[in-house]
């Protein structure tokens, strides 16, 4: 292949789809997701086979739609940090799929065939945070205005259609305040999280920065797949309101106690599965 030929570069190019999401990264969410060690020049992503592995690979896909993910959602301007809210909330499965946004930059005329026409021993630089939340609005503008999409009036109807399932199961004072209109009456507001006897969170911690907030989330699903109903029935449930008198009552335990131990125990596996 001929790389001083600008075609044969824009066609080697063109299959790596995600490549001009991943250059309009900012070098903090690189390095946060750990895709700071991707090479910053696209041509050398398509000749090295290792990288074209990389790039191809589970990993490198989930972090890069973690990252851009969590972008878009800063320029969405809805109440509240995307870790407010579980993956079934549709603007949060929106802001998370990368091939609607890989199809948005083609319409902007950010693509493949850019990147094939800068010369083949470019190297990328990094964009600031600055520079990543500026155009992040100009895509975002995108995203409210397409003619196709009519997002402005889909997201009128998300407002008023949320239910419980829509909120992840950390706190958060949007999560408190629609579960006060779900209710009714702030007597019935049960949004605590699982919490230890000591009153410790068993799957949100305090955590400084929203990076590691959406790690905390990948690890927590990976490990509910490990335990069983009814660990996962004490997880899950204080999530939709219920308390650890109702969860005991639901699993046949005597009382309270019984959960409260398990909910030590899971935490310590959690915190064990988080090291591993």
């Amino acid at each position: 292949m001929d790389w001083n030929n600008y075609e044969e570069r824009r066609q080697a190019l063109a299959p790596f789809h995600y490549l001009p999401l991943f250059y309009l990264l900012p070098d903090e969410l690189a390095i946060a997701r750990k895709l700071d060690g991707f090479p910053r020049n696209p041509h050398k992503v398509v000749t090295d086979e290792r990288w074209r592995d990389f790039y191809r690979s589970k990993f490198f896909q989930s972090r890069l739609m973690d990252a851009w993910g969590w972008l878009m959602w800063q320029g969405l301007g809805i109440k509240g940090g995307v870790e407010s809210y579980s993956i079934n909330d549709p603007f949060v499965l929106m802001v998370f799929n990368l091939p609607m946004w890989a199809a948005l930059l083609v319409e902007m005329g950010i693509t493949t065939d850019l990147l094939a026409s800068y010369p083949p021993e470019k190297e990328i630089p990094f964009l600031t945070m600055g520079e990543a939340v500026y155009n992040a609005g100009h895509f975002i503008r995108r995203f409210w205005e397409h003619p196709q999409l009519k997002m402005r009036e889909v997201w009128e109807v998300v407002k008023t259609h949320r239910d419980h399932r829509d909120f992840s199961a950390m706190n958060s004072h949007v999560k408190t305040d629609f579960y006060r209109k779900w209710y009714h009456t702030r007597a019935k507001i049960k949004t605590q999280s699982l919490y230890d006897e000591e009153g410790n969170a068993v799957y949100a911690p305090y955590i400084p920065n929203g990076f590691a907030e959406v790690e905390l989330r990948i690890w927590f699903r990976e490990f509910l797949k490990r335990l069983d109903a009814r660990d996962k029935t004490i997880v899950q449930r204080p999530e939709e309101g219920y308390n650890q008198e109702e969860i005991a009552q639901m699993l046949g335990y005597a009382n309270h106690s019984g959960v409260s131990k398990r909910v030590t125990s899971i935490r310590r596996e959690f915190e064990k599965f988080r090291r591993e």
